[in-house]
């Protein structure tokens, strides 16, 4: 062998190794998009579903107890919110992300009251507002006591941006397309206001409401041996009886959203379902 091949011969070498270093991170890049393609519910052809069929599949896996559902498919909102166990949770459809709805901007006295153990707290209903664009809820802010009661709130989330406005607190009711509550006094523990708000978190005037109550009867109304203990039992709802709010955006009409009707929630969360959609779109 001569000088020549013998300077040639470390050349071959280092190219095998530069070849072979190339073909793994080759391998190890292919490996990565793969995950990432089946994390983010891509189909066998490497396309994305669909928002509206990755809300369909979604619905579909929801766990047992699932009460309500609202689907929200246009592009502004591109979700679906359920109700499971007192939580509320929101799928997005395009980063096929799963997600429970918090909300940190409530005030200590205004807050929803979580506790998995306790079969009255969390989220007890929720509503779609007509115009598509609020989920009216019905939560527990304090914990079960002795004699098995609770207070409650009545909100109003925003379905774009989540912001959320505490109505009013005390006993809260629904009849017909209508809630009441019944506002306590914390001191004396006893009703000092009914006030009353149409599936808009729009209140009633005082007119509206005496029909209202007269036509059906809400079991938070006072009853003839209290009537006139407390205060008034109808009326404007004043800064303190409506508790603290955030701001929400008016929005013009939202596209068509659908909204399966509730149901009585399970007293737990079930486990959340795979975010990823179930079956490939079809070509």
């Amino acid at each position: 062998m001569d000088i020549k091949q013998l300077i040639k011969h470390p050349q071959k070498q280092r190219l095998w190794a530069i070849g072979a270093m190339a073909g793994a991170c080759l391998l190890v890049i292919i490996i990565v998009v793969s995950l990432f393609k089946c994390s983010s519910g891509a189909t066998g052809n490497g396309k994305s579903l669909p928002v509206s069929e990755a809300l369909d599949s979604l619905e579909q896996r929801l766990p047992k107890g699932t009460g309500f559902v609202a689907k929200f498919p246009d592009e502004r909102r591109h979700c679906l919110f359920y109700l499971n166990g007192g939580h509320l949770y929101k799928f997005d459809g395009k980063t096929k992300m799963l997600d429970e709805v918090t909300f940190s901007s409530l005030t200590d006295d205004a807050a929803i009251y979580y506790n998995d153990e306790d079969l009255n707290a969390g989220i007890r209903e929720a509503v779609l507002s007509p115009d598509k664009e609020y989920l009216m809820l019905t939560a527990t802010t304090t914990p079960t006591d002795a004699d098995g009661k609770t207070r409650q709130g009545l909100y109003r989330m925003n379905t774009s941006n989540l912001t959320i406005e505490a109505l009013a607190q005390g006993n809260v009711s629904r009849e017909g397309d209508l809630f009441f509550v019944a506002v306590i006094d914390k001191v004396t523990g006893r009703q000092r206001a009914l006030l009353g708000f149409d599936k808009s978190g729009k209140q009633l005037s005082r007119e509206q409401q005496q029909a209202a109550i007269k036509t059906y009867k809400p079991a938070v109304a006072k009853t003839e041996s209290t009537e006139g203990e407390g205060g008034e039992t109808s009326g404007e709802a004043s800064s303190t009886e409506s508790g603290s709010s955030t701001a929400t955006e008016g929005g013009k009409p939202a596209p068509a959203a659908t909204e399966t009707p509730a149901a009585a929630p399970a007293p737990a969360p079930a486990p959340a379902p795979a975010p990823a959609p179930a079956a490939p779109a079809s070509e």
